[in-house]
């Protein structure tokens, strides 16, 4: 088991959502962009860049031997993550990746306490472990994707979380007439929204007689 079966299927799945998929070799390069010499820190070997959509991802394997260790394989995950960032767009450096494959446990350790501690530290980026069961490969995958972002279908590979606001003009509108409001009340509850100054005691009343007065 390694890094690459991982970065394999994951290049799989995005290519089934009809995302685009590539490897990104430079996302695991030793050097920062535009620098000719290795950085000087510690990185990890066996790490695989991808891009996932809109999602830049670092592929690693990692060993669940002990807390320590995988603390000191996150530093060294964390350096790569910070070269990687070099090479990324910026409207896409908040949606990047650490996605790990354990390769080897020991019996002994409590490897589900250091998975959640380890999935938690979102310092550097968001992190997600996966514990490629042997004796059934595509069910323990199948629910490693379902807590990542492959399992939002209806996020479009070309969605850009940052956009401004106008570039989601009439959203909030037909939001509420999804919920139920008709168009008027709809456009009358989002230019409320938009004159809002602090007073939710005074914006309730105008909603309601809002409402009232489109029916």
């Amino acid at each position: 088991m390694n890094a690459n079966l991982l970065a394999e299927k994951l290049l799989a799945s995005a290519k089934a959502l009809d995302w685009p998929a590539s490897v990104e070799e430079s996302f695991a390069s030793r050097a920062f962009r535009g620098r000719p010499d290795a950085a000087e820190v510690s990185l990890p070997d066996g790490v695989v860049g991808l891009r996932l959509g809109a999602y830049p991802v670092l592929v690693a394997p990692v060993v669940l031997a002990s807390s320590e260790q995988m603390q000191a394989s996150l530093k060294i995950l964390h350096n790569q993550m910070v070269i990687a960032r070099s090479y990324m767009r910026a409207e896409e450096v908040i949606n990047a990746h650490i996605m790990l494959c354990v390769v080897e446990t020991e019996p002994s350790v409590d490897w589900r306490g250091i998975i959640d501690h380890a999935e938690r530290d979102e310092s550097v980026s968001r992190k997600v472990i996966w514990m490629p069961d042997a004796e059934d490969i595509e069910t323990s995958y199948r629910n490693f994707i379902a807590r990542t972002f492959l399992a939002q279908p209806w996020r479009s590979h070309s969605a850009i979380l940052d956009a401004p606001l106008d570039h989601n003009e009439g959203l909030a509108e037909r939001i509420l007439v999804r919920q139920g409001l008709s168009k008027a009340a709809a456009a009358r509850w989002v230019e409320l929204a938009e004159a809002y100054s602090n007073d939710p005691d005074g914006l309730i009343p105008q909603l309601v007689e809002a409402r009232r007065a489109a029916e």
